[in-house]
C-alpha cells in the first residue's frame, strides 16, 4: 500500500461551481483530503480510500493509451470518482459517463466532480444489469461510516458475510442504450454483475475499444462458470486479454483453488 495520503438521477456537470455538504445530510460527517496530485476528495472510510487510492493512481490499473485526446469514457462503478479523477488527469478532456448506484455513494460522487471543477462528466444514480427496473435491491454494509461502499453489489449471495449487509431500493438500467457510438474505454467493476452486464451488451462490444473489469469469483459464480463465460464473450468480440490476480499476471489454467478471489481482466484490440 501506499503511504498515506494527504440525489437520484443524472446529473451532467459543464461549469457548476463548488457546492458544499448539507449539514442535514447524512454524509455531512465525511472527511475531506487533499490528494497527492492536488484533487480534492470527499469520503468516509479512511482505508478504503487508501487502497483503492493505491490501485487507481499509484498502481494504475485502469491505464489505458488512446490516441484521441478526447476519449469517450464509460465507467461502471463509479463510486466517489476516483477512476474520474484519474481519468481526468490521464486525458483532460476526455468526457465520462459514469453509473453508480448507492444513493448516498453517489452524493459523494458528485461533490467530488463539482469541487474539482471538472467538465464533460454525466453521472448517473442507478446499478447496471440485464434489466431496466425501478425495483431492484443493492446490499450495502450496515455500519455507514464504516463500511467500505465499493463492495456494494445487487447480487444476494456474493460475499460470505451478507448478513452484514441490509437492502435498499435502487433502479437499474441495461448498459446497451449507453453504447450508442464510440467508446474509447470501459470500466467494469460492478461487484459480481460484471458477467450479465458484459452479456446484456455484447452486441454492442464491437464499437469498445478496451476494457479492463474486475471479475468476483464467488461459489455461484464458480458454478456457473461466469469466468469462462466472460472470457468467451471478449473472444467472440475481438479483443485480446490478459488476467491478473494483484500486480501478478496469471493464466486461467492456473487459478486459485479458494472459492473466493478477484481478478483484472484487461481485454484490447
Amino acid at each position: 500500500m501506499s503511504a498515506p495520503i494527504a440525489g437520484n438521477g443524472v446529473i451532467s456537470v459543464g461549469t457548476a461551481g463548488i457546492r458544499s455538504l448539507r449539514h442535514d445530510h447524512p454524509c455531512a460527517q465525511v472527511r475531506t483530503r487533499r490528494l497527492p496530485n492536488g484533487y480534492k476528495v470527499s469520503y468516509r472510510n479512511d482505508y478504503e480510500l487508501e487502497v483503492i487510492y493505491d490501485d487507481i493512481f499509484a498502481k494504475e490499473v485502469y491505464y489505458f493509451k488512446s490516441e484521441n485526446p478526447e476519449p469517450y469514457i464509460i465507467d461502471c462503478g463509479g463510486h466517489i470518482g476516483l477512476a474520474v479523477l484519474y481519468f481526468k488527469s490521464l486525458y483532460p478532456r476526455a468526457r465520462i459517463l459514469t453509473f453508480e448506484p448507492n444513493p448516498e455513494t453517489f452524493f459523494l460522487l458528485r461533490e467530488n466532480i463539482l469541487q474539482n471543477n471538472l467538465r464533460g462528466i454525466r453521472a448517473i444514480n442507478m446499478a447496471l444489469s440485464r434489466e431496466d427496473t425501478k425495483d431492484a435491491i443493492l446490499y450495502v454494509g450496515e455500519d455507514f461510516l464504516k463500511a467500505w461502499d465499493s463492495s456494494n453489489t445487487i447480487e444476494p449471495d456474493l460475499w460470505p458475510n451478507m448478513d452484514e449487509y441490509r437492502g435498499i431500493p435502487i433502479r437499474s438500467t441495461r448498459l446497451s442504450p449507453y453504447i450508442d457510438g464510440r467508446v474509447d474505454f470501459l470500466k467494469l467493476d460492478i461487484e459480481g454483475a460484471e458477467f450479465d452486464v458484459l452479456d446484456e451488451s455484447k452486441t454492442k462490444l464491437n464499437l469498445v475499444g478496451a476494457i479492463t473489469l474486475e471479475y468476483h469469483q464467488s461459489a455461484g459464480n464458480r458454478s456457473q462458470r461466469k469466468l469462462e463465460k466472460i472470457i468467451n464473450i471478449l473472444s467472440e468480440s475481438g479483443f485480446d486479454y490478459e488476467s491478473f490476480q494483484g500486480a501478478t499476471s496469471i493464466r486461467l489454467d492456473s487459478l486459485p483453488r479458494d472459492p473466493l478471489y478477484q481478478l483484472i481482466i484487461k481485454a484490447r484490440r
